[in-house]
């Protein structure tokens, strides 16, 4: 049992450095690629490591869920994956990484508007926190040295959004199917899309032409598919199989401080209002996710 503890928690933070360092990997893969190119070519080269798994798991899918598996590929992995580049070309990648926390909230959300999910004041006291927090990072920029509304902050809330709706999708549609297959199905079925942004909507052709001149750029995109994309989300259900949901949870506290500091090493600067606004949506997070104790008998 003690190695087994030891091996979750072992996961547990390689999983946060591998989504934590994201936002940087982004950040680097940005001086000389475009932001279409770096999502489109992540999805592909996740697809075409995923597509063994699919292969292996294809007769469990059913014909209804086919429709709800495309839509949580384009909801869950297309949009949210061009959407933090092109964030990240006005927003530093500390933020984006803090901002990211904000997906349990809309997963909440979503499920309270849609799936009759009940909200505890618990959860709308985390909620209230955490948004307060994250007009801190819109409304303040480090760069501009005072307030000033960086409206590309809300691309990554954009992006949070369509994960908490991805969220509420396999929750209340694919529950019955193994979450490999979900992942593998969802980003595999939206292959013919990314390959046609990539090649036809973005420069990459002319990219391989010298490759030279852009091989840590694309690196830093390999990096992203491969171990940022499909590898990471592996490890995530290897992690609720071993443990629960809810210690694999832990880990959207551990990610943006991870970011955080990638960003600080990288030079990036963060002032006091915007270290309080990333306090803020942590510990919104915290409240809202946090077990209540149950009401003592009398």
């Amino acid at each position: 049992m003690k190695n087994k503890n030891l091996y979750a928690w072992a996961l547990l933070l390689l999983l946060a450095v591998i989504w934590g360092s994201s936002p940087i990997l982004i950040k680097k893969a940005l001086i000389k690629l475009d932001p279409f190119e770096i999502g489109s070519l992540r999805l592909t080269l996740a697809s075409l490591v995923l597509f063994p798994l699919l292969a292996k798991n294809l007769k469990e899918i059913q014909k209804k869920d086919y429709l709800i598996l495309f839509l949580s590929g384009v909801v869950g992995n297309v949009l949210p994956y061009f959407l933090y580049p092109i964030a990240q070309t006005k927003i530093d990648s500390a933020t984006s990484g803090v901002l990211t926390s904000l997906t349990p909230f809309f997963a909440l959300i979503i499920g309270v508007s849609f799936y009759k999910l009940k909200a505890t004041k618990q959860n709308l006291l985390g909620l209230l926190i955490g948004f307060i927090g994250t007009a801190f990072l819109i409304l303040y920029s480090q760069k501009a040295n005072g307030f000033n509304i960086d409206l590309y902050g809300l691309f990554v809330v954009a992006a949070t959004l369509l994960y908490g709706i991805n969220l509420n999708l396999v929750k209340y549609h694919l529950n019955h199917l193994n979450p490999i297959t979900i992942t593998s199905f969802s980003i595999v079925s939206i292959l013919p899309i990314t390959i046609y942004i990539l090649f036809y909507l973005t420069p990459f052709s002319s990219h391989l032409n010298d490759l030279s001149s852009y091989k840590f750029e694309f690196g830093y995109v390999f990096v992203l598919g491969i171990i940022g994309t499909s590898i990471a989300t592996l490890i995530f259900y290897n992690l609720i199989k071993i443990k629960d949901t809810i210690f694999a949870s832990t880990v959207t506290y551990l990610m943006p401080v991870v970011a955080i500091i990638f960003g600080l090493l990288d030079g990036e600067l963060i002032g006091s209002l915007q270290f309080f606004g990333m306090s803020l949506i942590l510990f919104g997070v915290y409240i809202s996710g946090k077990k209540t104790k149950p009401e003592p008998k009398i």
